[in-house]
């Protein structure tokens, strides 16, 4: 028996049907698109492999490219993963609820703040206002005041320049408001 003899090729091909017959896989003609060909070949390498042979289903979905398993064919594991997944992006969710409702909370309580600090400026504002104007009025009337004094002080100046007998008399009523 050669290796590539008409025998020799015939007893190898029994062999591997035989091989294929005990896993319970079976040669079958099969009539397709051509487009389907290379889908189907591949999806029957994976299905006779040696090696972890995949399910007819499995092997038709990753030979077309599905990633995903069916609804139906979910594992109770994956599904309990999916659960404690929803469960964690639920809590996740909830937590960053109450983190907004501190912010809020937070920025409402500073606004309220900065409103009765404005408005305590504003007070202290009006104040220094009535303070200036009042600054200003009394320094009006002592400028007035003043003007009076320099004008007393002339004539006071005036009388006490007074030749003869009438300065003489003013100087002595005066006394000491003229010094």
């Amino acid at each position: 028996m050669a290796k590539n003899s008409r025998d020799g090729n015939r007893e190898r091909a029994a062999r591997r049907r035989a091989a294929l017959a005990e896993r319970g896989i079976k040669q079958v003609l099969l009539m397709a698109p051509e487009q389907a060909h290379p889908l189907l070949k591949q999806a029957a390498s994976l299905m006779i492999r040696d090696d972890d042979p995949l399910e007819p289903r499995a092997a038709l979905r990753r030979a077309g490219g599905a990633n995903e398993p069916a609804p139906d064919e979910v594992s109770p594991d994956l599904a309990v993963e999916l659960e404690a997944a929803k469960a964690r992006i639920v809590e996740v969710e909830r937590q960053a609820e109450a983190r907004l409702a501190i912010v809020i909370e937070a920025s409402e309580r500073r606004r309220r703040a900065l409103e009765v600090e404005q408005e305590r400026v504003r007070a202290s504002a009006e104040e220094a206002q009535k303070a200036a104007k009042s600054a200003q009025e009394a320094e009006e009337r002592v400028t007035a005041a003043q003007r009076r004094a320099e004008k007393a002080e002339a004539a006071i100046r005036q009388a006490k320049a007074l030749p003869g007998i009438k300065g003489r008399l003013v100087r002595f009523l005066a006394g000491d408001v003229l010094k």
